[in-house]
Order: C-alpha cells, then structure tokens, then sequence
C-alpha cells in the first residue's frame, strides 16, 4: 500500500553565506577569518506533500518560497532537518535548468530527461508526445540559443509532465509564454492531479493559486505564517502587503491602520437576475481627518477568485474624509454569470492597499446572481452578442 504522502519535510532550514565583496569569500578560505554574515533563507519548518494534492505557495519576494522548492528538488542540500522523498520528483524551476543552450531542442530532451531519471528506451517512446506537447516540431532542431523563453518554458514544461513524477514542482515559470498554452498547461496538470500526482505550485498569481490548489503556505521571511484553505492564505498575503500598522484599528472585521474605516455595507438586492443594475451602499467614519482617500471594491466567486475590482483613484474621484458620511459603488448591469459572489471593500492611499491601507474588509457582504430566463449562457460573464446567418 502507497504511503498518503509524497515528500516528507521535517524540521528543515537553511542559510546562505553573504559576503560583501567577491575576494572575501577566497579571504575567509584561506585565512579562516570570518568575513561572512549568515543570512537565514528558511527557519526550520515542517511540511508533508500528500499524493494526489496541490499545494501553493506564496509570499514576498524573498520569503523563502524558491529555496523550499529547491530543496525539495535537491538541488540545495538543508542544513537542518531531513526530506524523504517517496518517489520521482520533477520540476520545472528557474527557466532553462538543465538545459544546454548549444545543442538542439531534440538533444536537450534526452539529455534533460536523463537527469530527470528518465531512460534512453522511455525518451525514445516519448519524444514525439514530448514534441507535440511543446509545439516545436518545426524547429525541434534548431540549437536552443534561437528559441524565445516562451519556446523553453514549453520544451521543459512537457519534458517535466512527460518525465510521468510523482510530484511535479512549479515555480513561476508559467507566467512565461502565451495564455493559450498557459491554459493547457493547467489543464494538463488538473489531468496529472486527478491521475494521483501532486503538485508544489509557487507563484504570485493568486487566482491560479486559489483556482489549483487544495491546501496553501504562505512564507514571509523564511518563516510559515499560515498553512491552510488557500483562500484564507490569498487574504493573509494581503493583509501582510499592507503596511505595518494596528490589524484591528477598525469597528468591523478586517485589517488597516484605522484612520479610515467602515461601519457598514448592504446592497441594493441580495439576490438579482443577471444583467441587473445593482448598488453597494457603504457607510465610513474616522479618527483621523484625511484627505485624498481611494475607496475601492473587489468581487469574488465562490471559489475565492477576484471577478472584479476597482476603486477611487482608477475612477478619478477621491475622498476628504473629516466626518462620517456613506458612498455607493453604482453597477448599471451586473452582468456576471449566476451564482453567490462575496465584496470586499478597501479604503487606502492610491491606487493599492500596498501603499498605506486604512481599512481593508474582508467578505463584507454577499449577493447572488441567478439565471435570466429569457438569456441563458454559459461561462463566467455575460456578454451582448448576435447572430447572423
């Protein structure tokens, strides 16, 4: 019997050696003076990947998410802890890893999915899927130094999902390349899940990540700040971009500083037919008299994934907050497919919370969309169209 998980993380962490110039580093070798400082890239965590489940990760530039995953590949060695892997672990990493850039797109694929422990006989059997896949029969033997990096993200992609891993990694690389081949991307490795494989998926696209993910991580400085439903870790990413602050400064649920904030929030309809007009009417108060504040509005599906936003500075209309007072986001037509969908609402500075974030709140309120009978369709939006024979 198969154990339920693929890799197992057991108090892991690992530093880097920084040194402020070059020579120093052949200075502290051969004189044994320390002329280095530690920089702590991971405290010491543990994770299991289960078979058969995703998981994300997200955070900050430097939060440690691209040395997790390199761990787990091993290509960095821990210097805590241990991993077991429990089977072939492929991944597709920093763009063009493993890669030789003088020799052909066809030579990189048996030399590439050897290293990924692939055999000669297996490469053979494979190589036309492999090509296929990619889309690169036409200069499948042209050296790689002539292809765009959206042409490598694809030979590696396919040569990785072909390699047929117990777990495959991502990072990041499939933000290169067109959208139509980042879609069958995804749903070659929906496929590859629903199969029994499992996926570490690290990226700043926090709709996939919701979208693909069954559990996700979000690292800040080296260390877990939450595991858990990927919604929630989408929200507390959010919360951890705005600027450092009172995280309850306000009278409701959210996060922000508290200058600014909001008190209530209903909508025109809870439940509407799609095509409709509908308003979300808003009340806010302060502590603080500020001027220039941007009130803005998300909507997201059941799924957790942003259908819309919007805010003030966008629209060109800012606010000088000095009392309490109300405000309303106006929809002509909420033309958007049937189904509950939640609103955040956000009061900040500019044109994101990033900058300086009074009040950012979290599923305000809800409202749902049900089906016109005279128009049904199909998707996430509903469009005007015609047809002409």
């Amino acid at each position: 019997m198969l154990s339920d998980s693929v890799i197992d993380i057991v108090d892991v962490g690992k530093s880097f050696k920084r040194f402020r110039r070059r020579r120093d580093r052949f200075v502290e070798f051969f004189t044994g003076r320390q002329l280095h400082r530690d920089f702590v890239a991971l405290e010491p965590l543990t994770i299991t990947i289960e078979r058969g489940k995703t998981l994300g990760i997200i955070g900050e530039n430097g939060s440690g998410k691209s040395t997790l995953l390199k761990l787990m590949a091993g290509i960095l060695l821990p210097d805590s802890g241990s991993i077991v892997r429990k089977g072939k672990v492929t991944g597709l990493l920093e763009l063009g890893t493993g890669f030789n850039v003088e020799i052909s797109g066809r030579n990189n694929i048996m030399f590439n999915g050897i290293y990924l422990g692939m055999s000669r006989q297996q490469l053979k059997a494979r190589e036309d899927a492999i090509i296929d896949f990619a889309e690169l029969t036409e200069c499948i033997d042209a050296p790689l130094k002539s292809y765009s990096s959206g042409m490598v993200m694809r030979l590696a992609f396919s040569i990785g999902i072909h390699a047929a891993p117990d777990c495959f990694l991502i990072d990041e690389a499939l933000s290169v390349g067109d959208v139509r081949f980042q879609q069958k991307c995804f749903e070659r490795l929906r496929a590859f899940r629903l199969s029994g494989g499992s996926i570490v998926f690290v990226s700043h696209d926090m709709n996939a990540v919701k979208l693909l993910c069954d559990e996700a991580l979000l690292l800040h400085s080296g260390k877990i700040l939450y595991q858990g439903s990927p919604d929630e870790a989408v929200n507390r990413y959010n919360e951890s971009l705005a600027p450092e602050g009172s995280s309850t400064g306000a009278t409701v649920t959210g996060y922000g500083e508290g200058s600014v904030y909001f008190t209530s929030v209903e909508t025109s309809a809870k439940v509407l037919t799609s095509g409709m007009p509908l308003d979300v009417r808003f009340s806010y108060d302060c502590r603080v008299p500020t001027d220039n504040v941007t009130f803005g509005i998300t909507i997201r599906d059941r799924f957790g994934q942003d259908v819309f936003g919007c805010n003030g500075a966008l629209l060109g209309i800012l606010a000088n907050v000095h009392k309490e007072g109300t405000g309303f986001f106006h929809f002509p037509a909420m033309n958007i497919a049937p189904g509950v969908y939640t609103i955040n609402l956000a009061a900040h500075t500019g044109k994101t919370h990033h900058e300086h974030c009074f009040h950012w709140w979290d599923r305000a309120t809800t409202f749902e969309v049900i089906h016109d009978n005279e128009y049904t369709y199909c998707g996430h939006t509903r469009l005007d169209v015609t047809l002409q024979l």
